[in-house]
């Protein structure tokens, strides 16, 4: 009998910790606000919000179709990439630097995902995954790319982004480059990665998003 009881204790246990983090997801992010002509005074706390918003952009690029993410960007940025509140559930500060032109701000940040399921529910916009971990090779097109700091940012994306194996240069122009990107999972969790992303200023928006080609351009 003592070791029934112990069993179903272990059991409730094993139990009650499988269901913790139902629904919520992990996330570590870093923020960053920098002096542009859009931002003349940049502060720790747009770090924040900005660290906030790409960490909901992974959770809301991993349930929406490509197709939707191009049709239906303004809408998905005023939902959730401006309205960050109501899908996080926790974020802590890992660690802040003040940078030549403004912050940066690392945040393990707890997502909730299934408030973001449900509001994608609610707009006709949820989707079943189905891109599964196969490993192909996603051509991204970014025109608009005026600066150097611009290109590196796009670099540091594609190297902190987990699903992305590999990446390299495959043609270049004056303002355009397009990367050949190996990864696993879904290019739309990418594509709304870059959408929440800041580049030395400028922000991107999708032209065409399709399962192995994804093209972007950036504007102010």
């Amino acid at each position: 009998m003592k070791r029934l009881i112990v069993s179903l204790t272990v059991l409730v246990l094993v139990l009650s910790v499988g269901s913790a983090g139902w629904g919520q997801k992990p996330l570590s992010v870093i923020g960053k606000s920098e002096q542009s002509e859009q931002v003349p005074n940049p502060t720790l706390d747009m770090a924040i919000k900005d660290g906030l918003a790409k960490a909901v952009a992974e959770v809301v690029g991993s349930m929406v179709s490509l197709q939707d993410i191009q049709k239906k960007q303004e809408l998905l940025s005023k939902e959730f990439l401006q309205n960050t509140e109501p899908y996080i559930l926790s974020y802590s500060i890992a660690d802040k630097t003040v940078l030549p032109t403004g912050y940066q701000a690392a945040l393990e940040v707890l997502v909730d995902t299934r408030g973001v399921e449900k509001r994608l529910a609610s707009l006709g916009l949820l989707r079943e995954r189905d891109e599964g971990s196969r490993l192909r090779e996603v051509r991204l097109s970014i025109s608009g790319v005026t600066s150097y700091q611009s290109y590196v940012a796009i670099e540091r994306l594609l190297a902190e982004d987990t699903e992305v194996q590999d990446f390299a240069i495959a043609e270049m122009g004056p303002t355009l480059f397009i990367w050949k990107v190996m990864m696993r999972g879904d290019a739309g969790r990418l594509t709304a990665r870059f959408l929440a992303a800041d580049f030395d200023g400028l922000k991107a928006r999708v032209i065409t998003a399709e399962r192995e080609r994804v093209e972007l351009g950036l504007s102010r």
